[in-house]
């Protein structure tokens, strides 16, 4: 008799990271396993055509509204970590609604509470006892799952689903969906049997905030990163072609910060649109790689031929911004990206890392284009944040805090791209854990070892 897994896919990360890639090759390929994927209902079609088959199942799940004890509960365990991270966005929060005794509330918590293992754990038994443990009913009745692998343990999707494997006493396996997340979210509701995470920093972090026994963390990489190992890329010359680029001169890949944390994006292209007619850099074009599930306005920018303005993603009916999905050509088309530019100007760190994969240096814009925010509205306020702190601190990616200090590291990497190189490769070996193209496998490789 067959073994199932359910696998869950509410969040755009995980189609790319982990559905079109050697993690459910390796399920698909084993003898007797049936996999059972839980998307969104109105994605239903799409995981279709991009990963069905006879050995995997698509059921779409129905969206649910929160409760007040869900959206308690998740509060609390957003309080319940004490990082930098968080309190810079409950600041920021702050100075968006005004709502002091919440922020008081949460810095109470955090201060003092986050440091009591037994009231986070009483949290933790109390937001089972409450929490709805039927929302997947259905599904566990017609499949009958051995195995559960939540892959995004901070969703509220998957918050249910390990909560009614948990009560039907059935396996569980979590992951971390990325390198920000114990930092950014405080600690998970429903603790999983088993913890992935991408390297031994998060293995640590998931003991210290997630209260996660040795034991049970595993590190296993990054999958995503399994198709820029030694993967077939496209000529130069066919890509540049596809820009309406030149091949001759510098490409320079713009990652903006995206609509949620700043409206200054398109003031940071127009620098680098006067740098490039100015003279003031190499003859170089720009690639501007909008993030999928974040909205970027052009502002008074206006692009021309030296700017390309690429919209990755595939959108939906519910029209949701967020809920866009890049499928295996996108991929593939990023790697392209990060293959053929020659440096990365970015508003978030996590792009740096796939940059230095391909031996690519990434600038980090700390700088609010042409004007001077206040600190709590100003991309400066992501200087805190604990994740990139170290990295930026060894000089693997260079942090700017003007506009003569971009067009001075544009230079530096222009004209010298092995500069920096050596910490670029010690940033790698630290995030990556084993970058050799296999970590989708052992992603599958533990969990068939779950299922037989």
């Amino acid at each position: 008799m067959a073994k199932t897994i359910f696998i869950s896919s509410f969040n755009p990360f995980i189609l790319r990271n982990i559905l079109i890639g050697d993690a459910l090759k390796t399920l698909k390929e084993a003898a007797d396993i049936r996999v059972v994927v839980l998307v969104p209902d109105y994605k239903v079609s799409f995981f279709k055509r991009e990963i069905g088959s006879a050995a995997v199942i698509i059921e779409g799940v129905k969206a649910r509204r929160l409760s007040r004890w869900d959206i308690f509960f998740r509060y609390l365990g957003g309080s319940l970590v004490d990082t930098p991270t968080i309190f810079v966005n409950k600041r920021v929060q702050l100075d968006r609604d005004g709502r002091y005794l919440r922020f008081f509330v949460s810095w109470v918590l955090m201060k003092l509470f986050s440091r009591i293992l037994i009231f986070k754990k009483c949290v933790r038994w109390l937001d089972y006892l409450i929490i709805n443990k039927d929302h997947y009913s259905e599904y566990f009745s017609r499949y009958q799952p051995q195995l559960v692998f939540a892959t995004d343990v901070f969703n509220d999707n998957d918050v249910y689903l390990l909560a009614e494997a948990r009560s039907q006493g059935i396996k569980t396996v979590g992951m971390i969906r990325s390198w920000d997340n114990f930092t950014t979210k405080g600690f998970f509701r429903i603790k999983p049997d088993y913890l992935l995470v991408h390297n031994e920093i998060l293995e640590k972090e998931a003991v210290k905030y997630g209260d996660m026994a040795d034991d049970s963390v595993i590190p296993v990489g990054i999958p995503q990163y399994d198709r820029y190992i030694g993967g077939p890329r496209t000529s130069r010359d066919v890509f540049f072609n596809k820009l309406g680029f030149d091949p001759g001169r510098k490409l320079i890949l713009f990652s903006p910060f995206g609509g949620r944390f700043t409206d200054t994006d398109w003031q940071i292209m127009e620098i680098l649109s006067r740098f490039i007619k100015e003279r003031q850099i190499p003859p170089a074009q720009v690639l501007a790689r909008f993030t999928p599930n974040d909205p970027v306005s052009l502002g008074n920018f206006i692009p021309d031929k030296i700017f390309y303005i690429d919209r990755p993603g595939r959108g939906f009916e519910d029209k949701s911004v967020r809920g866009q999905e890049l499928t295996d050509a996108d991929m593939n088309w990023l790697a392209d990206c990060l293959y053929h530019c020659d440096v990365v100007v970015a508003g978030g760190a996590s792009i740096g890392i796939d940059a230095a994969v391909f031996g690519k240096p990434t600038i980090l814009v700390h700088f609010d284009g042409f004007e001077k925010k206040m600190y709590w509205q100003s991309v400066r306020r992501f200087l805190e944040y604990q994740h990139p702190r170290d990295i930026i601190k060894s000089g693997a990616m260079r942090s700017v805090k003007s506009i003569e200090e971009l067009r001075r590291h544009l230079n530096n990497y222009l004209n010298q791209p092995e500069l920096d190189g050596s910490v670029r490769k010690k940033m790698l070996h630290d995030q990556c854990y084993k970058l050799d193209g296999h970590s989708g496998k052992r992603i599958g490789d533990f969990l068939l070892s779950l299922l037989c």
